[in-house]
Formats: C-alpha cells, sequence, structure tokens
C-alpha cells in the first residue's frame, strides 16, 4: 500500500482525524456515495476535482444546504456568522473527500460492517459511548439497554424529523468503525526494523564527551554581505528544492478603513431605547411589538433564572407580569427587558458558593487534614472574615477566581450529596460537607426556586449609522480611484500617511487577514488577481472597508524566485559567511594542533562539553546545530584536532576527548515499540492528507466562497 510508504516518509505531519472531526450532523451517507455526485463540467462549474473527477457547484450546495440547516437545528441558531457558515462548508468539503475517496478505500480492502456489528454497538454488549449518554437515565445515572430497545421499536411512529436525526447518528457510527478497521489496518502494516531501533537507541545513549571553539555566523554583520540579483538567483537555481512550495499562498499589503461607530451613533440608539420604554410597556402584544421593533425575535420560551443577565435576574424573577426593565447596555447593544409571563417548573434551580478543598492523599490522616482546613475557613468566615476572598485564597478548583460562585445550576446538576444539601437548606446558610471531590465549604446565596420567566428582550445594536459608513467608503473609494496598480497604492500610502498592513501566507481557504476577521471576500480577491493588481473597496466584517494589492503569488510544488526572495536572501547571506568564517579558521588551524593555540588565534573561547548526543541537536553558548551535533556523533577519532566544520549556527574546530556508547545491549525491544507508536500515530491521524495527495485533490472553493 502506498499510503503506508508516503506517510512513513513524512516527517512532522500531524493533522486532526478529520473523519472522526465531522460531527454527527454532517455525517450521513457515508456507504452510499457515487460518483453520481461529481458531476463533469467545465472548471469554473466545479469546486473541486478528485482523481480527474469533478465535484460540481450544484451538488456541493446541495448537500452543504443540507449540512447547514442540521447544524441550525441542532445548535438552535436561526443566522449563523461567516465564520460558522466557513466551518460548515469546510467540514461539507471533507465529508465529500471522505465519501469519495474512503468508500474505494474499503471497497478495494473488503472493509465493512455487518448487521450483527451494528446491533452490538445500539444494544448489545458494546454499546457506543454516545448511546449510553443518551439513554441514561438523569434520575440514577443509570443506563438500560432496554430503553433503547424500546425506542427503536418504536422508531417506526416517530416523525420524519426524528427518524432522520437517528438514521443520520447510525451512519455517523458506521462511518466511525469502518474509520477505526481503517486506521487498524494501516497500523498493522507498520514494521520497525531491528537497525531502525539501533540507531534510536545509539542516538540516544551514544554520547562524545569534547571542546570546540566557535565562530558563530552572528558575528558577521548581514549589512556586509553584498546582495544582487545575479548572485542570488544563482543560489536560487542551485537549492531550488529547498524553496518549492508546500500550499498555494498569496501575500498581499493592505490598508484599512475603520467605521466603528461614534459617539453620535452610541447616542441615536440609546435614544431609541428611552423611546421605546413606554410604548413597550402598554402593548398587549409583545411578541409582535418585539418582532417589527426589535434586531431579534420573541422568545417565547420560559427560562430559568439563569438564562438571563446578572443584572436583571432580580427584577425579573421579582416583579410582576407586564414589568419593564432598562434599558440595559451591554455586549454594544441596549435592551429592554419585559416580564411576559411566569410559570413554575417541575424542578429547582439552586445558587450557591463554595470553597473545594481536595484530599491530598490516601490515609485517614489526609481526609481528616483536610475536614479540619474546611472547618477552620468555615469558623473564619462566620468570624466576619469575606468568603469570596478566602475562596481566592484556599480554592482548588475553577471557581476560586470568581469567588466561589457557582452562579444558578438545576436540580440534579450537582453530585447527589451537594444537591440535596443545597435544595434542603436555605439563603444564608453555611456548612461544609463531603464529596467525592473532597471537602465543600459551602454558602447557599439564594433562596431556590421553580419560577421561570418568559421575558420579551427588545434589543438594538448600536452600529455605525449610513453617514458613518459614507464618510469611510467615499475616503476609501477616493483611494482606490487613484489607484491603478502597485506603484500609485504606496504612492497614495505615503502622501496620505496611511499604515499598511502585511498579509505574508494568506491561503485559499482562510476566512481572515492579520488582525481582521470576515475577510473572505479579500482572500478570494487575492486568488484571482495578478501581481500588481489593486483591489476594488471591500467590505470586512462590519466596520472595516479595505483595498488591498496582490504582491506575491505561491504556487503549491513551485519554486518562485520572487515569493522566496527574503529566504533565499536570509540563506545566501548566511551561505557567504560560512565560507568567510571556514577560511578564516582554516587560516587559523594551520600549523596548530591543539585548541588552545587556535583559540587564541581567533580570540574565542574553548568551550568543555561534558556529554554530546546525536539525539540532542543544542550546543552549549551556540544554539540549535544539528550539523554539528551529527558531526560530532559521527567522530571516531579522539584527542585529535578536526575541523573546521560549517554547521548551522557556526563555523568549529573541535577534538573529542571520549566516546561512550553506552550499556551495551541485543534487546531493542523498547525502542521498536517506541518507533511503532509514533509510526502508528502519524498513520491514524496523517492517512487522510496522504490520500489527498495521492488522488490528486483540486481544491476550487475559493473561486465561489
Amino acid at each position: 500500500m502506498a499510503i503506508l510508504t508516503k506517510i512513513r516518509n513524512r516527517s512532522g505531519l500531524a493533522i486532526g482525524a478529520v473523519g472522526l472531526a465531522l460531527g454527527l450532523f454532517v455525517v450521513s451517507d457515508a456507504l452510499n456515495s457515487s460518483s453520481g455526485m461529481f458531476g463533469n463540467g467545465n472548471r469554473t462549474n466545479n469546486v473541486g476535482v478528485i482523481d480527474g473527477e469533478s465535484i460540481g457547484i450544484k451538488q456541493f450546495e446541495d448537500k452543504l444546504d443540507y449540512n447547514t440547516a442540521n447544524f441550525k437545528k441542532r445548535t438552535q441558531q436561526e443566522n449563523l456568522d461567516e465564520a460558522t457558515r466557513g466551518q460548515v462548508r469546510e467540514q461539507t468539503w471533507n465529508q465529500m473527500l471522505q465519501d469519495y475517496m474512503m468508500s474505494k478505500e474499503y471497497k478495494d480492502l473488503g472493509i465493512s460492517m455487518s448487521e450483527d456489528e451494528l446491533a452490538d454497538v445500539l444494544y448489545g454488549n458494546n454499546v457506543h459511548p454516545q448511546i449510553k449518554q443518551s439513554f441514561t437515565d438523569p434520575a440514577n445515572g443509570q443506563f438500560d439497554v432496554n430503553n433503547v430497545k424500546r425506542y427503536l421499536k418504536g422508531l417506526d411512529q416517530k416523525n420524519e424529523a426524528e427518524r432522520t436525526q437517528w438514521k443520520d447518528f447510525e451512519d455517523y457510527i458506521v462511518t466511525e468503525t469502518l474509520q477505526k478497521k481503517y486506521a487498524s489496518l494501516l497500523k498493522k502494516g507498520v514494521y520497525v526494523t531491528t537497525f531502525e531501533a539501533k540507531k534510536v537507541y545509539l542516538a540516544r545513549n551514544k554520547s562524545a564527551e569534547l571542546n570546540f571553539v566557535a565562530l558563530a555566523y552572528t558575528t558577521i554583520a548581514d549589512s556586509s554581505i553584498k546582495t544582487d540579483d545575479g548572485d542570488l538567483k544563482s543560489y536560487f537555481k542551485k537549492n531550488m528544492d529547498k524553496y518549492k512550495e508546500r500550499e498555494n499562498s498569496r501575500k498581499l499589503e493592505f490598508v484599512v478603513w475603520d467605521f466603528a461607530p461614534t459617539s453620535d451613533d452610541s447616542a441615536v440608539v440609546k435614544k431609541w431605547a428611552m423611546d421605546q420604554l413606554e410604548q413597550f410597556r402598554v402593548t398587549d402584544n409583545d411578541t409582535a411589538y418585539v418582532d417589527l421593533n426589535g434586531d431579534t425575535k420573541f422568545d417565547a420560551v420560559a427560562k430559568p433564572r439563569s438564562a438571563y443577565p446578572e443584572e436583571v435576574q432580580a427584577r425579573l424573577f421579582s416583579d410582576s407580569v407586564g414589568t419593564v426593565i432598562g434599558p440595559v447596555f451591554k455586549d454594544g447593544k441596549y435592551k429592554i427587558y419585559k416580564i411576559s409571563g411566569i410559570k413554575q417548573d417541575t424542578t429547582y434551580n439552586m445558587r450557591a458558593s463554595h470553597i473545594l478543598l481536595k484530599v491530598e492523599g490516601s490515609t485517614n490522616a489526609d481526609t481528616a487534614a483536610a475536614k479540619k482546613k474546611a472547618t477552620d475557613i468555615l469558623t473564619r468566615i462566620k468570624g466576619g472574615e469575606d468568603f469570596s476572598m478566602l475562596a481566592m485564597q484556599f480554592g482548588t478548583d475553577g471557581t476560586k477566581d470568581k469567588g466561589g460562585d457557582l452562579g444558578w445550576f438545576a436540580e440534579g446538576q450537582m453530585v447527589k450529596e451537594f444537591n440535596d444539601a443545597i435544595k434542603n437548606g436555605k439563603k444564608g446558610d453555611q456548612f461544609v460537607l463531603k464529596t467525592q471531590f473532597g471537602f465543600h465549604v459551602i454558602k447557599i446565596t439564594e433562596d431556590k426556586t421553580k419560577k421561570q420567566v418568559t421575558a420579551g428582550i427588545l434589543e438594538r445594536a448600536i452600529e455605525a449609522s449610513e453617514k458613518t459608513s459614507s464618510i469611510a467608503y467615499n475616503e476609501a473609494s477616493q483611494f482606490a480611484s487613484t489607484s491603478q496598480n502597485v506603484e500609485d497604492f504606496n504612492k497614495n500610502c505615503e502622501e496620505k500617511k496611511i499604515t499598511k498592513r502585511v498579509a505574508e501566507f494568506v491561503r485559499e481557504t482562510d476566512n481572515f487577514l492579520p488582525g481582521y476577521n470576515e475577510a473572505r471576500e479579500a482572500v478570494r480577491w487575492a486568488f484571482n488577481a495578478k501581481v500588481g493588481d489593486v483591489s476594488e473597496v471591500i467590505n470586512v466584517g462590519n466596520d472595516k472597508y479595505v483595498i488591498a494589492t496582490l504582491t506575491t503569488i505561491r504556487e503549491k510544488g513551485k519554486a518562485n524566485f520572487d515569493a522566496a526572495k527574503e529566504r533565499v536572501i536570509t540563506d545566501y547571506r548566511k551561505d557567504k559567511k560560512g565560507e568567510q568564517l571556514m577560511d578564516k579558521l582554516k587560516t587559523a588551524m594551520e600549523g596548530n594542533t591543539t585548541l588552545d593555540a587556535v583559540s587564541r588565534k581567533i580570540n574565542q573561547a574553548v568551550t568543555p562539553v561534558a556529554s554530546q548526543t546525536f539525539e540532542n541537536p543544542s550546543i552549549p553558548y551556540v544554539g540549535f546545530d544539528p550539523i554539528f551535533a551529527g558531526m560530532v556523533a559521527g567522530t571516531t577519532a579522539t584527542n585529535k584536532l578536526l575541523g573546521p566544520v560549517k554547521g548551522d549556527a557556526a563555523v568549529y574546530a573541535y577534538l573529542v576527548t571520549k566516546i561512550s556508547n553506552g550499556p551495551e545491549t541485543k534487546e531493542y525491544g523498547p525502542q521498536k515499540a517506541e518507533l511503532t507508536g509514533a509510526l502508528q500515530q502519524k498513520l491514524e491521524y496523517g492517512y487522510f492528507e496522504v490520500l489527498k495527495e495521492i488522488r490528486n485533490v483540486k481544491d476550487n472553493r475559493y473561486m465561489f466562497y
């Protein structure tokens, strides 16, 4: 299998397990995909290509619409922001790749999941964890497989949405199982030889004691190395493989006009909120009023106290129906709350603070010590010391930074002992309680309540007015109209004293520019532009305009001098410095047989190294230098002046005084196990990316989104 060799040779490959990360909402038709979804057509109508077969835009968008609808349903979101839409597109793309590529792999290798296997993970001896979680009785924490069987028996009587949801879940389990089988098969194909294991053992255990002198590259100023294009291009051609791009990317320079809301814009929304108070109070149709006048729709669901902001909780849960509260300003919005309905739930909501003291150890004495500490803290609290300050001082869980406040929580959310103690207590009670987590110093901060409130929330965000936006847009448009090329762009930046931003490695699928989110349109423009082009005005987010110029195009698998020039200059300078320092050190070594003599010639101290291994490429007082570390590891002569050696960070002369091979062994089992585990992990998390290379996957999504 070519995939084994390819992954094995790709050091550093570590990506997420794409298939398993897709989530329930995108896992469907995993076993039923066919080439019918990959229509033929011209390139402009295709979002991608796999093995020469095209993925049509219609097929992609049909799948995207399905996944988007599922995501909205699952997350109860009506509208998705651009970042979330981009995430769903990415997951949809990976799902289509998964369907096409993996179904072929499974078929070729004879990998399948039988009905008996599916039954086993649904209601057999190896029930899937998500099945257990979904069918566990919250009252007693027990899982009963008979509940699953009863549910499946009645599935035909469920509505279509519920049946579809279950089918998607079964597809997810099948896909997950096939992926695990495939990954397991790949991992079984890994074999580590004794020679490979021995190399690891020696790299770790063989060491050299040595002395060296070094002339670091940093001792020569960059400015002293001339870098004309002729020499740079010659160096580039000799080392072209080094500069081949690993992925498609672009370099942009761009300028930004911010039209964030002004104080005048804020004043307008504040006045709107004040004007709404009386009208909202007297309306007899809260739903219609909120829907017509607010930024969000009326939510008729009654909610517990914890669902509302702290600043309005008290009044919402103490005042009567019809009470209007606000306006409240928070997170850039003015909000007015109106109590539209009150109901009683079947379970309590409670609130408390605690200081958790974990038992440090397993003896009775450890338990007694923790209990005494908790009791002492409670005594201090009852004596008048501040609970929250002591929580921050002694707490051992995440609530310590909030003064021990647990906020409102539903009955049954905490472990039984804790839940019952709060439920049976009253506001102001303070006591010590032991649970499986340790000893808790507890203070009940609110009385329990079953009350739930439906609140109409009339809200409006402070946004830039048309006037504010127009001013910024006019300035940006004027800049764009006088920037027909990159020379004009740079001239305008200089004359108008506008700071240029740089986006160095922008990828096809990025949705952002450095420091600026929701910049997908700017990225799309970059991948359809030529070097030197200047964009029109592009809207970024909700409050910025951007104009960009494309300065560099980098194409995957290609080496481009202009794109790599900065790296070429750095490497060329380093190479030339190395040549100069090699000559200098070679001259110093002529006629000398000791490091001390060489040291005096170049005015550099001799550095002793007690133990240098090949596994550790860090050189004392020099830094990371695997070339020199490798040279030392390969040295067999002792007490002999060697060099000069051109390393990664410096040029060296050195003398090995002792070589230690480490303890002798003929058993390299631990090293084989270690290497095998590392390779298997690469396979498990890397095969999908390698398959994309093998199948010649071409991603054209940037042309559409």
